[in-house]
């Protein structure tokens, strides 16, 4: 047991220290900063957002070119409400060489960037980057400090009577060269922070990498590991709010699973936009995206909605806009309001409400809406499927009333009919009991008392007699009843 325990302590004994510190504050991380850009007004752009951008050490572009052409307006205060075109020519970009080179630096693996950049195998390491490096690798073994290594800490305490646990000092033990944390280098961490003071020096803002849904998954662990080193990172994409039908959902699901901070600045979204303009219920609505490119998909996503009516919102491109309201056409029938906006916020927004079929009409007229108007992401806005956004619905419901009210009004007549037949049996009744003539002088009596026909008094007279026998019988039964009780008695 004892050899057990001992060897239990020697392969355990290099984590000891940092188990033990675990309640020690740790260095400030970085944090990672979702920023919205304009959806199509340059105007729209903030102090806030200003700031976010320029202070951040890296930025995270859903695409660089635009991402670097949206700098150069922004600090060249050319903000207008015109349509960002971007230039062919890679010089209008604010980007150079080092941010090309950056992007497959900062990505690739230990020896790969060892092989690329001779250069970190001699990088000075100061006693400061050192203790910062040293400290950042005790986080790191924190975080992978499990509930079971917990346990075998308290278990070694117990059976631990030589004291092996004590702290060790293995600061000498460590070669700066070679000491990684987060699969990030120390030397690579100095000559990243490097190009960051430069390219700010320079440039006035940190390093731009890409980030979009084709490398997103394969770049989230090493953006993660420079937010762990400390690193300022900001997220936006081409326009609007990152994370909203943009990529980032993926690096920020990543980073809450991991303890890093997250800040949100509120901004542009063409879904904010359309819905506080288009009219229709906001209370309850459904963002749909853009609607799968199978047709049987874009039927089963749309025909699901018929049954739970609300506002529904989606994306489409210029080009698949005619055959979406076609579809919405087919499910939701040809008086089905919507809204469809395009160019939002920009110089020629165009905004229409009205009929699916009159929309999809003027989209078509070239008088109207000429092909050039359809750019960017066109949004969609489909009211919900009630007989208030839709004609052919309303005519459907007032046709089910009109039966229903006649139905009521049949069965009205049906009771009423029926009470004057049980009042005109009640007169009847009481006047068969105290009538002493024959049928037909009885027969006359009613036809003039209650005004009815011949027929109909006969019918009264033979229901009349009917139920004086139905009393009689009883009578008798009630007779010979009390007679068996008397004689029991």
């Amino acid at each position: 047991m004892i050899r057990f325990a001992t060897r239990l302590v020697r392969q355990f004994s290099s984590k000891i220290d940092e188990i033990i510190d675990i309640g020690k504050p740790s260095l400030s991380k970085g944090i990672l900063t979702i920023c919205p850009t304009p959806i199509g007004n340059l105007q729209d752009w903030t102090p806030r957002q200003d700031k976010a951008l320029f202070e951040a050490d890296v930025i995270a572009c859903e695409d660089t070119r635009i991402t670097g052409f949206l700098i150069k307006m922004i600090k060249n205060k050319k903000l207008s409400n015109e349509q960002l075109t971007i230039p062919e020519n890679p010089k209008e970009y604010d980007l150079d060489d080092d941010d090309f080179s950056i992007q497959d630096v900062i990505f690739d693996s230990t020896k790969q960037l060892q092989l690329k950049l001779p250069e970190l195998n001699q990088q000075e390491i100061t006693a400061a980057d050192f203790n910062f490096y040293k400290q950042k690798k005790i986080e790191e073994m924190k975080e992978r400090v499990t509930q079971e290594v917990k346990k075998q800490k308290e278990y070694l305490s117990e059976q631990d009577p030589l004291n092996f646990m004590g702290k060790q000092d293995y600061e000498e033990e460590m070669n700066p060269s070679e000491f990684e944390v987060y699969g990030l280098t120390a030397p690579f961490m100095v000559y990243l922070k490097t190009k960051i003071a430069v390219a700010k020096k320079r440039k006035g803002r940190g390093i731009l990498i890409s980030c979009h849904k084709f490398n997103e998954e394969k770049r989230i662990d090493r953006i993660i590991a420079m937010l762990k080193m400390g690193l300022n990172i900001t997220l936006v994409c081409d326009a609007g709010t990152p994370a909203i039908s943009d990529p980032g959902y993926q690096l920020v699901n990543k980073c809450i699973e991991r303890n890093v901070k997250i800040e949100v600045i509120p901004g542009p979204s063409a879904i904010s936009v359309a819905l506080s303009t288009c009219g229709f219920p906001t209370e309850n609505f459904s963002f749909l995206g853009f609607l799968s490119k199978e047709q049987h998909d874009r039927d089963e996503n749309l025909r699901f909605f018929i049954k739970q009516p609300r506002t529904l919102v989606l994306f489409e491109s210029p080009s698949r806009v005619h055959q979406t309201l076609l579809t919405i056409e087919k499910i939701f029938g040809e008086t089905q309001q919507l809204w469809i906006g395009f160019e939002l916020t920009k110089k020629f927004e165009k905004k229409i409400r009205g009929k699916c079929r009159e929309v999809y009409e003027m989209l078509t007229d070239p008088k109207i809406i000429r092909p050039s108007h359809l750019k960017g992401e066109v949004t969609i806005i489909i009211a919900p499927y009630t007989a208030t956004y839709n004609d052919e619905l309303r005519a459907e419901q007032f046709s089910t009333g009109n039966k229903q009210n006649e139905f009521y009004e049949e069965e009205e007549e049906n009771i009423e009919n029926l009470i004057k037949n049980v009042e005109a049996l009640q007169v009847a009744q009481a006047f068969g009991e105290k009538f002493h003539g024959t049928d037909r002088e009885f027969n006359e009596v009613l036809q003039k008392a209650l005004r009815i026909s011949k027929t109909k008094a006969t019918k009264l007279i033979v229901e009349v007699r009917h139920m004086e026998r139905i009393q009689q019988n009883l009578k008798k039964i009630k007779e010979r009843v009390g007679e068996q009780e008397e004689y029991f008695k």
